[in-house]
């Protein structure tokens, strides 16, 4: 992940206002996620836009 990407995954991570754990175990959620498939559609690396990210986080926190 690129310094931006982990920018935005700070600022996901503020938003929903998850705790220092919570954050470290969402950014393990994204890499897995990569990982099995399911990646993005900012560029060809597969990472997330924030848009997606913010989905992602929904999921991870069992939001919908």
């Amino acid at each position: 992940m690129g310094k931006k990407d982990i920018q935005q995954l700070e600022a996901v991570a503020r938003e929903f206002d998850m705790t220092e754990e919570e954050r470290r175990d969402f950014g393990d959620f994204i890499e897995e996620e990569k990982e099995s498939g399911n990646v993005g559609t900012k560029h060809e690396r597969g990472d997330f836009t924030y848009q997606e990210l913010r989905q992602k986080a929904r999921e991870f926190l069992g939001l919908g």
